[in-house]
């Protein structure tokens, strides 16, 4: 199966197609519905009820809008649901705006702003293709994985990219059915339970990388009519309900931990993460003249990145300010590590991990694609030094890259230039 000639909305953007279009049209109209609203409302006061008096006082005025982030990526799961008449539907977008709508946001759960999540309805039992294909340069690491519920952390099996067999045109095509493999390179094995077909394009580069072009599509015949407005609207409500008591859980592996430390890492896939990552999590606590010095090894991953989240375990506005860096976006140290400096002020190096103002964050470091003999010690992470701003050129490697205001607007400007190609229309 090939992707369909008028599926593509624009030539350098496949999310701009006619599913999305059609999904997103769904998803605000399950906004209205009273059944959103009330689930929206006991969202957020089980959330409320959880944290009790630990929610710090910085966070408290972003928790509304971090409920309807919350709420919304649970619409946007619900609207790609269906089994039946599936469509693959991007989700963990910050608020944007494109083709003449505004759509709320739906970050959460420690979303990655360098990927671009897409996920479709896949039921066990029923026989899928999914349709693809690369357009100008790949994302530096692509996953599909099934999973078996709407927080996307029960893994069933995940394909890397690189083990995509595809044509000379960068065209492919992957099967999902409930027969083993038996040889087939692009397959995926459903199993009871199977609720979504969840991809990852991990961007390394924004201004250069491009999520894949693909189309879900059952081949066998539907076993029912597709959803309504108001079917899709109780799916959101009572998964964004009954998982809050995970993503209370996923959020407190990182503020539950000591200030300013960071954690050993650890598999993802045994944290319910992509099963081909390694992860660290930390939480940062910084006066106003405080910086965190943060140095990691990349190890070879093809993918590696750091960023900060809110209390809420939301993105800081990473499209506008360095809340988050690559490896390629960042500067190396002479011994091929990276050194990053985290706080609220610009301390005038490249490597700056900006908090928009925060002094308390939840921050996580991401190792992808691993290479299978170890770069140095493999992935690793020094433990983190708290010092005054006036301190930094003391503590910082001598090779360390600084930036002033001119550099720093340039650095911004690529970044709003990158993260805007998630956005073109044509």
């Amino acid at each position: 199966m090939s992707l369909p000639t008028d599926f593509l909305l624009a030539t350098t953007n496949p999310i701009a197609n006619r599913d999305q279009m059609a999904a997103e049209e769904d998803a605000l109209a399950v906004l209205k519905t009273q059944t959103y609203k009330d689930a929206r409302t006991r969202t957020a006061f089980l959330w409320r009820l959880a944290y009790g008096e630990d929610a710090r006082a910085e966070a408290l005025p972003m928790f509304e809008e971090a409920m309807d982030e919350y709420a919304f990526n649970y619409v946007l799961k619900a609207v790609a649901s269906d089994e039946n008449y599936p469509r693959l539907v991007r989700d963990f977008m910050p608020p944007h705006s494109w083709f003449g709508r505004s759509l709320p946001g739906a970050r959460m759960g420690g979303d990655n702003p360098d990927n671009c999540y897409r996920v479709g309805g896949v039921a066990h039992g029923a026989r899928y293709e999914v349709s693809g294909k690369v357009i100008g340069r790949p994302a530096a690491n692509v996953s599909f994985t099934l999973v078996a519920n709407y927080g996307t952390s029960v893994t069933l099996q995940t394909l890397d990219f690189n083990d995509v067999e595809r044509a000379s045109d960068g065209s492919f095509t992957i099967t999902i059915d409930a027969t083993p493999a038996q040889g087939r390179r692009n397959h995926l094995c459903t199993a009871p339970g199977c609720k979504f077909l969840f991809v990852r394009d991990s961007m390394s580069d924004w201004n250069q990388e491009t999520p894949l072009a693909l189309c879900l599509r059952r081949v066998d015949a539907p076993s029912a009519d597709p959803l309504t407005i108001e079917q899709m609207a109780a799916r959101a409500a009572h998964r964004m309900i009954e998982e809050v008591p995970l993503y209370y859980w996923f959020t407190r592996l990182f503020s539950g931990k000591p200030v300013n430390t960071f954690s050993v890492q650890l598999a993802s896939g045994s944290l319910g993460g992509l099963v081909t990552q390694a992860g660290a999590q930390g939480r940062l606590k910084l006066a106003d003249d405080e910086a965190a010095v943060v140095t990691v090894d990349p190890a070879g991953a093809t993918y590696a990145g750091i960023v900060v989240h809110d209390w809420w375990f939301r993105t800081r506005p990473y499209w506008s300010h360095t809340a988050s860096l690559t490896s390629p976006a960042s500067t190396p140290d002479a011994d091929g590590r990276f050194t990053y400096v985290v706080s609220a002020a610009d301390p005038g190096v490249h490597n700056w991990i900006d908090t928009g103002g925060m002094r308390e964050t939840l921050i996580l470091y991401r190792w992808q694609g691993l290479p299978a003999q170890k770069v140095r010690q493999g992935p690793a992470i020094d433990p983190v030094r708290v010092v005054k701003l006036s301190e930094l050129p003391r503590v910082l490697p001598k090779e360390t890259v600084m930036t002033n205001s001119q550099g720093r607007a340039q650095q911004l400007e690529s970044r709003l230039r990158g993260f805007a190609r998630r956005l073109i229309e044509q």
